[in-house]
């Protein structure tokens, strides 16, 4: 409370408040959140601070807009980028029921509506966790300046919209955005626009050529699945690189290629090749080089044949070539990647 007492209460020209002035006002505050039967001078208020932990954020964030008709912009600190952000936003409604509270992903905050066009103060509040003897402990803090705290740029009327100085198109988006933001008065219009022309959704066409042409031209029930492809199976044996006995034991192992085997099916039938380390410790590239000269068969098998027995090169076809792997592990893949060249 004493953080959202100074944010309500900043220091001016005309009037710094003073520590003992902020603690007096967060204490009529806590009495109107809490709705305390009692005053913030009378000694139960004493004896009432003297086991108080204070208020849960995630618990009485919502209750406090309410209860001081205020907005809250809530920010923390993102350890792993080094970064301050904006995590949670909180509005005043005076319908209870619609209380809508924004995470970080919202694009803008909503409004509140009021009757009578009250203007809704907006504080920014910055929360850091801290561990105290194994429990985490929340301290919150007044933001003086949110944009010398998060380096980004607001927009002044919506005061949701940020944008990075450091960024090559900032002066452009933040005119734009300015501009149109103060003919909507700072409130978010959403529209639909429809495309003139409608297009339908259909990913399993415009995804795929071919059957875009086929369909195209009226000759769908030309479509055919891929039928020819590549099997591969890499077997290795584990090796002991590095091992150490003691109080931290620990034995590494890495694994070393052994032997690599392809079926390759075509319209010639099925054709398989094998290679080992007695080819040569190479065996992995030889296999490489064979397996690219069969794959060049494989693609022209599963093209589109005319009834002169050549390729049709009307259709577009560009499916690559499957090569399907058995028993493969992550670790396979590794040993071929690093032999290709």
């Amino acid at each position: 409370m004493e953080a959202v007492a100074k944010a309500l209460h900043p220091d001016s020209k005309e009037k710094r408040y003073h520590q003992d002035e902020i603690i007096k006002i967060s204490k009529q505050l806590l009495v109107q959140v809490l709705e305390l039967p009692f005053d913030s001078k009378s000694r139960k208020m004493t004896e009432l601070l003297k086991t108080f932990d204070g208020l849960d954020i995630t618990k009485y964030a919502n209750i406090v807009s309410q209860k001081l008709k205020i907005n809250q912009d809530i920010y923390y600190y993102d350890n792993e980028h080094k970064n301050y952000y904006r995590g949670l936003q909180v509005c005043y409604q005076q319908d209870t029921e619609s209380l809508i509270i924004g995470d970080s992903d919202s694009k803008g905050v909503i409004q509140a509506q009021d009757n009578d066009k009250q203007e809704i103060k907006t504080i920014d509040i910055l929360v850091v966790e801290s561990i105290y003897e194994e429990n985490k402990i929340s301290h919150a803090f007044a933001i003086a300046n949110k944009q010398a705290l998060t380096g980004l740029k607001f927009c002044p009327h919506c005061n949701s919209k940020a944008f990075d100085p450091k960024d090559k198109n900032y002066s452009r988006d933040y005119e734009k955005h300015t501009i149109k933001c103060e003919n909507n008065e700072g409130k978010i219009v959403k529209q639909v626009k429809l495309d003139y022309i409608q297009k339908p959704f259909v990913p399993h066409i415009m995804q795929n050529k071919t059957y875009q042409y086929l369909i195209a031209n009226g000759r769908q029930h030309e479509f055919k699945p891929t039928q020819y492809f590549i099997t591969y199976d890499l077997e290795t044996v584990p090796k002991i690189v590095n091992k150490k006995f003691g109080k931290s034991s620990y034995q590494m192992y890495e694994l070393f290629p052994l032997s690599v085997a392809s079926t390759i099916r075509n319209k010639q039938g099925i054709k398989k090749i094998f290679f080992s380390q007695q080819d040569g410790d190479d065996f992995i590239v030889q296999w490489l080089n064979q397996l690219f000269k069969e794959a060049e068969q494989v693609n022209a098998d599963n093209q589109y044949i005319t009834e002169a027995c050549t390729i049709d090169t009307t259709i577009p076809y560009s499916m690559e070539v499957p090569i399907v792997g058995f028993n493969s592990s992550r670790f396979d893949i590794s040993l071929i990647i690093s032999q290709m060249q």
